[in-house]
Formats: C-alpha cells, structure tokens, sequence
C-alpha cells in the first residue's frame, strides 16, 4: 500500500502546468475602480452647478447689488419698526422715499445733462480745436491728444449714426441693468424675511441662532458701506462740479456725475473721470489744464488717505491699509463686483471669526482683535 508521502509526488502521467518565464517574473494586474453612485451624482452635480454659476453670473451679479440695497433700505425699515410704526406703513415710506428722491433727482439732473450733451455734440468741433490751440506743437502728447480727439477714432463705427447708436445702447443697457437691481431690491425689502425664515428651517436651532448672528453683524457691515460709498461719491461729485464751474470748464454737471459714478473704481475710476475734465479744461486755456490735474490729484490723494478710511473705517472697522490694500485687491480680482464686495467681505470677517470660528483658535485670540479694534475706532454703536 503506498504511504502518505506517495500522495505528494507527481506520477508519470501528470505534468505541471507550462508556465512563461515572463509570465513568472510579472504577472499581469488587474486594477478595479469602483466609484458608487453617490460620488458620480456628487460630481455631475458640481459640474452642473460650475455651468450654471458661469451662465448665471450676469444675473447673480444684479441679485448681489439689489441685496446691497435691500440691506441698506431694510434698515431704514427697521428703524421705522422700532418706532412703534406698522410694518406695512414702514415699507410704503421708505419706497415711497426712495421713490420720490430718484424721481426728483432725475427731474433735475437728466434735462440738464440732455442740454449739456446737445450743446457738447454741437459746439464739439470748435472745442476740439480750441483744445488743440493750448497745446504747443512741440509738445510730445499733441499727436496723442490729436488722435484722441478725432472723431473718426473714437470707435469703430463708421459715421456718427454708429457712434450715437453705439453710445445710445450703453446708457439704455445701463439704465435696464439699474432698473432691474431696483425692482430686485424692492422685492428683497419686501419678502426677503419670508425666504430667509424659509431657509434658516433647513437649520439646527444652534445653527440657526449662530445665522442670526451673523446676519445681523454682515447687515450692519453692508449699511456702513453703502451709505459710506453714497458719502464719497456724493462729496467727489460736488467737489468735481465746483471746481470745474469755478474754471469755466463747460460740461462740468455732465462730469461732475460721471466722477461721481465712477468713484466705486480705485484709480481707474478717477483715471476715467479726469481724462475728459482734462481735455474740456484744454478748451479754456492750457493752464485750466494744468491746475485741473493738480487740483483732481490733490483730492484724489485726499479721498484715499482721509476720507475713505475715515468713512470706512469707522463703519467697516478697518485699517487704512486694509482699505487700500481690499479695494485693489478685489478690483484685480473681479473687477467692478470684487471692488464692490471687497470691503463688505473683509469687514465680515470678525463677525465669522467671533460666531464660527472662535471654538477652533487658541484661547483669547478673538477677544485680543475685537480690543484691538475697539482701540483702533472706539466702541460701536
């Protein structure tokens, strides 16, 4: 009878398996990838909501601009509220309010700038040459200037048809996309509390409380810079339109509102506005010219180191540099909406920091920055 150990050797008839030698030295490996369900969901809908925040950006930039202005109206609401005054009578006054200020203003300012703008289009070719006459011919900008002032460069449309169809289209497009962040803003005032309660349900009752905070701290911070902007243009505008009527420049309503308007831009904006008071002084006589830009640069310097720190400091709580260094920033960044919500996001910091943020740094660092901000601007209100 064979033994145990005759089961382990091979008989005759078997033979073992043939196998390659590259086969032995690497075996082949079989790599599975396995993604469940819920990961490909979650990328395709990351995917989808990149897409849609690419198309939908036009509009969530006039939603973000109409929150600005709803926050701002919604604390003359508030204050309205607090006086004991119905809710309903408190929206009607202050869209009423701001109803009548902008039909008012419009009233006043648009006929004059109609007459301004006839009156420029009319007397345009004389003032071209009265400007090019202060300028010395061995001046190395006259060219420059010359070639600016010349109608047949100013776009590329071929006639002035095109030019005033050109110029038509973009203030009828502005005052549509002004129009449209109102009615937006409106409808914010009026129903925004309804759809913030609606989604703070989604909320624990920790969390919820923690976003009341918040929300109430980022209003206060979006109030302060509304009403801070509306100071620096308001003041940029009278400055610019005395300055100008002073020096007889001609359109100075015209371009007193359009510095104005252009005071949200950290120097581009002043760049833009004082390159037409420049050439319009040239028509009075080149050294209009010369005291225009001295005078547009002496205020400029004065906006950035004292009035818009002072103003925005002690609404924002924010230090000169941090002023200067978050417009630039955001103007880099995204320009005309990341100069408008760079301040109002830096500012929101310290509230994220003291409500979210304070459980996860080290023990008194919260408190350490909010006194350093009260010794910096004093208590808040």
């Amino acid at each position: 009878m064979p033994t145990s150990d005759s089961k382990l050797m091979p008989t005759a008839t078997q033979k073992p398996p043939a196998t390659h030698p590259a086969a032995e030295e690497n075996p082949p490996v079989r790599i599975e990838v396995e993604l469940p369900l819920l990961t490909i969901i979650r990328g395709g809908g990351a995917l989808l909501g990149a897409y849609a925040l690419y198309v939908l950006w036009p509009l969530l930039l006039v939603v973000f601009l109409a929150l600005f202005l709803a926050v701002t109206l919604h604390a003359f609401v508030a204050w309205l509220d607090s006086r004991r005054m119905k809710h309903w009578l408190s929206l009607l006054l202050v869209i009423g309010g701001l109803l009548t200020v902008l039909g008012v203003g419009m009233a006043l300012l648009v006929p004059a700038l109609i007459n301004q703008a006839a009156c420029f289009g009319q007397a345009f070719p004389q003032l071209r040459a009265e400007a090019l006459d202060q300028i010395p011919a061995d001046w190395g900008l006259r060219q420059s200037i010359e070639h600016l002032l010349d109608p047949a460069n100013w776009a590329a449309a071929d006639s002035w048809l095109g030019h005033f169809m050109s110029a038509g289209g973009v203030a009828i497009n502005g005052i549509s996309q002004i129009a449209l962040v109102l009615v937006i803003a409106l409808y914010l005032l009026i129903d925004g509390g309804k759809t913030y309660e609606w989604l703070l349900a989604f909320f624990s009752p920790l969390h919820r409380r923690k976003l009341r905070l918040t929300a109430q701290e980022i209003s206060q911070v979006i109030f302060g810079y509304v009403a801070g902007q509306i100071i620096t243009s308001v003041l940029v505008m009278i400055y610019t339109f005395v300055m100008l009527s002073v020096l007889h420049v001609p359109g100075a309503l015209m371009l007193a509102i359009l510095a104005g308007v252009l005071d949200i831009l950290p120097i581009l904006g002043f760049i833009i506005a004082t390159v037409p008071a420049v050439l319009l002084a040239l028509t009075v006589s080149f050294q209009t010219a010369v005291i225009v830009v001295i005078l547009c640069l002496l205020y400029h310097a004065l906006e950035n180191y004292l009035i818009v720190p002072k103003i925005y400091g002690k609404n924002l709580r924010l230090s000169t540099l941090t002023v200067l260094l978050g417009l630039l920033t955001g103007a880099l960044l995204a320009g005309i909406p990341g100069t408008l919500a760079a301040l109002p996001v830096i500012a929101s910091y310290a509230a994220i920091e003291r409500i979210w943020l304070k459980p996860f740094l080290r023990d008194g660092v919260s408190e350490k920055h909010d006194l350093q901000k009260d010794e910096a601007f004093g208590e808040q209100d």
